[in-house]
Protein backbone atom coordinates (compact mmCIF):
# COMPACT_ATOMS: atom_id res chain seq x y z
CA UNK A 1 0.00 0.00 0.00
CA UNK A 2 1.34 3.43 -1.14
CA UNK A 3 2.23 5.77 2.18
CA UNK A 4 0.79 9.17 1.85
CA UNK A 5 1.11 11.85 4.02
CA UNK A 6 -2.83 12.23 3.97
CA UNK A 7 -4.85 11.54 7.49
CA UNK A 8 -6.39 8.98 5.23
CA UNK A 9 -3.82 7.15 4.81
CA UNK A 10 -1.92 7.24 7.48
CA UNK A 11 -3.13 4.54 10.33
CA UNK A 12 -0.07 4.66 12.37
CA UNK A 13 -2.23 4.85 15.47
CA UNK A 14 -3.61 1.51 14.69
CA UNK A 15 -0.66 -0.26 14.67
CA UNK A 16 -0.55 -1.38 18.56
CA UNK A 17 -3.51 -4.00 17.49
CA UNK A 18 -1.23 -6.07 14.78
CA UNK A 19 1.09 -7.50 17.03
CA UNK A 20 -1.30 -9.36 19.27
CA UNK A 21 -2.54 -12.70 17.66
CA UNK A 22 -3.99 -15.72 19.13
CA UNK A 23 -4.49 -15.93 22.93
CA UNK A 24 -3.62 -12.65 23.83
CA UNK A 25 -5.93 -10.98 21.70
CA UNK A 26 -8.24 -13.70 23.43
CA UNK A 27 -7.41 -12.14 26.91
CA UNK A 28 -7.19 -8.77 25.84
CA UNK A 29 -11.28 -9.43 23.92
CA UNK A 30 -11.22 -7.64 20.85
CA UNK A 31 -10.28 -8.75 17.40
CA UNK A 32 -6.39 -8.34 17.15
CA UNK A 33 -6.14 -7.26 13.77
CA UNK A 34 -7.15 -5.39 10.68
CA UNK A 35 -7.85 -7.68 8.71
CA UNK A 36 -9.72 -9.57 11.29
CA UNK A 37 -11.85 -6.41 12.09
CA UNK A 38 -12.57 -5.41 8.58
CA UNK A 39 -13.81 -9.12 8.43
CA UNK A 40 -16.04 -8.57 11.65
CA UNK A 41 -17.59 -5.89 9.54
CA UNK A 42 -18.04 -7.23 6.35
CA UNK A 43 -20.20 -9.92 8.79
CA UNK A 44 -22.12 -7.71 9.99
CA UNK A 45 -23.04 -5.39 7.21
CA UNK A 46 -24.38 -8.44 5.34
CA UNK A 47 -26.81 -8.68 8.02
CA UNK A 48 -27.84 -5.05 9.39
CA UNK A 49 -27.71 -1.61 7.70
CA UNK A 50 -24.50 0.05 7.52
CA UNK A 51 -26.00 3.15 9.35
CA UNK A 52 -27.00 1.32 12.03
CA UNK A 53 -23.45 -0.74 12.30
CA UNK A 54 -22.02 3.04 12.27
CA UNK A 55 -24.68 4.06 15.31
CA UNK A 56 -23.47 1.19 17.23
CA UNK A 57 -20.18 1.67 16.92
CA UNK A 58 -20.40 5.15 17.87
CA UNK A 59 -22.34 3.94 20.89
CA UNK A 60 -19.58 1.21 21.79
CA UNK A 61 -16.79 4.44 21.81
CA UNK A 62 -19.07 6.20 23.69
CA UNK A 63 -19.57 3.32 26.05
CA UNK A 64 -15.75 2.84 26.66
CA UNK A 65 -15.35 6.34 26.85
CA UNK A 66 -17.58 6.75 29.80
CA UNK A 67 -15.98 3.23 31.57
CA UNK A 68 -12.74 4.77 31.09
CA UNK A 69 -13.85 7.70 32.87
CA UNK A 70 -14.74 5.29 35.86
CA UNK A 71 -11.38 3.54 35.74
CA UNK A 72 -9.59 6.68 36.09
CA UNK A 73 -11.63 7.90 39.10
CA UNK A 74 -10.80 4.62 40.51
CA UNK A 75 -7.26 4.61 40.09
CA UNK A 76 -7.01 8.00 40.93
CA UNK A 77 -8.66 6.62 44.60
CA UNK A 78 -6.50 3.69 45.06
CA UNK A 79 -3.08 5.72 43.96
CA UNK A 80 -4.37 8.29 47.08
CA UNK A 81 -5.19 5.13 49.17
CA UNK A 82 -1.72 3.48 48.61
CA UNK A 83 0.37 6.66 48.88
CA UNK A 84 -1.80 6.76 52.24
CA UNK A 85 -0.25 3.43 53.05
CA UNK A 86 2.77 4.19 52.04
CA UNK A 87 3.14 7.02 54.86
CA UNK A 88 1.35 4.79 57.46
CA UNK A 89 4.22 2.22 57.22
CA UNK A 90 3.51 -0.28 54.72
CA UNK A 91 5.95 -2.67 53.44
CA UNK A 92 7.77 0.38 50.93
CA UNK A 93 8.48 -1.98 47.75
CA UNK A 94 4.72 -3.42 47.66
CA UNK A 95 2.82 0.69 47.69
CA UNK A 96 5.41 1.73 45.07
CA UNK A 97 5.12 -0.87 42.86
CA UNK A 98 1.34 -0.34 43.21
CA UNK A 99 1.38 3.41 42.76
CA UNK A 100 4.10 2.94 39.32
CA UNK A 101 1.17 0.09 38.30
CA UNK A 102 -1.59 2.49 39.02
CA UNK A 103 -0.22 5.91 37.39
CA UNK A 104 0.95 3.64 34.08
CA UNK A 105 -2.59 2.21 33.90
CA UNK A 106 -4.03 5.52 34.48
CA UNK A 107 -1.94 7.25 31.34
CA UNK A 108 -3.04 3.76 28.93
CA UNK A 109 -6.78 4.64 29.80
CA UNK A 110 -6.51 8.53 30.10
CA UNK A 111 -6.08 7.77 25.88
CA UNK A 112 -9.78 6.75 25.45
CA UNK A 113 -10.67 9.92 26.67
CA UNK A 114 -9.72 12.13 23.76
CA UNK A 115 -12.64 13.32 21.25
CA UNK A 116 -12.12 12.22 17.83
CA UNK A 117 -14.13 12.84 14.54
CA UNK A 118 -14.47 10.03 11.96
CA UNK A 119 -15.19 11.48 8.94
CA UNK A 120 -15.77 10.45 5.32
CA UNK A 121 -12.45 9.34 3.38
CA UNK A 122 -12.59 11.69 0.07
CA UNK A 123 -10.96 9.38 -2.19
CA UNK A 124 -13.76 6.78 -1.81
CA UNK A 125 -16.57 7.73 -4.36
CA UNK A 126 -19.21 5.04 -3.49
CA UNK A 127 -21.90 6.71 -0.58
CA UNK A 128 -22.04 2.72 1.47
CA UNK A 129 -18.37 1.76 0.65
CA UNK A 130 -17.62 5.30 2.28
CA UNK A 131 -19.93 4.37 5.10
CA UNK A 132 -18.21 0.83 5.36
CA UNK A 133 -14.94 2.30 5.60
CA UNK A 134 -15.91 4.99 8.40
CA UNK A 135 -17.32 1.50 10.59
CA UNK A 136 -13.88 -0.17 10.07
CA UNK A 137 -12.25 3.21 11.34
CA UNK A 138 -14.75 3.33 14.36
CA UNK A 139 -13.84 -0.50 14.74
CA UNK A 140 -10.65 -0.05 14.93
CA UNK A 141 -10.73 3.34 17.39
CA UNK A 142 -12.94 0.91 19.53
CA UNK A 143 -10.68 -2.01 19.37
CA UNK A 144 -7.59 -0.03 20.39
CA UNK A 145 -9.04 1.75 23.24
CA UNK A 146 -10.74 -2.09 24.22
CA UNK A 147 -7.36 -2.94 24.48
CA UNK A 148 -5.99 0.45 26.47
CA UNK A 149 -8.77 -0.10 28.84
CA UNK A 150 -8.66 -3.85 29.28
CA UNK A 151 -4.15 -3.43 30.09
CA UNK A 152 -5.33 -0.72 32.21
CA UNK A 153 -8.09 -2.70 34.14
CA UNK A 154 -5.25 -5.56 34.34
CA UNK A 155 -2.68 -3.60 35.88
CA UNK A 156 -4.94 -2.04 38.51
CA UNK A 157 -6.20 -5.60 39.30
CA UNK A 158 -2.93 -6.32 40.30
CA UNK A 159 -2.19 -2.98 41.70
CA UNK A 160 -4.66 -3.87 44.03
CA UNK A 161 -3.56 -7.30 44.96
CA UNK A 162 0.03 -5.64 45.87
CA UNK A 163 -1.80 -3.43 48.59
CA UNK A 164 -3.96 -6.74 49.75
CA UNK A 165 -0.44 -8.51 50.06
CA UNK A 166 1.13 -5.54 51.98
CA UNK A 167 -1.93 -5.92 54.40
CA UNK A 168 -1.45 -9.21 54.83
CA UNK A 169 2.31 -9.18 55.51
CA UNK A 170 1.63 -6.26 58.01
CA UNK A 171 -0.66 -8.89 59.59
CA UNK A 172 1.33 -11.73 60.15
CA UNK A 173 4.12 -8.98 61.17
CA UNK A 174 1.79 -8.21 64.10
Amino acid sequence: RKKSSSRWADRSRFYIIAPMPGFLANLIGVPATEAQIRAEVAKFVRTRDVHMMRDVMSENLAHMTSKSGALLQAQGIFIAVATYLLSQGWPRVLALVSIFLLTIAALAVMTNLRTVFIGRDPRIENDEAAEIEIVVQTSLLAARRGIFFNIALYLTFLSILLLGLGAALLEVQH
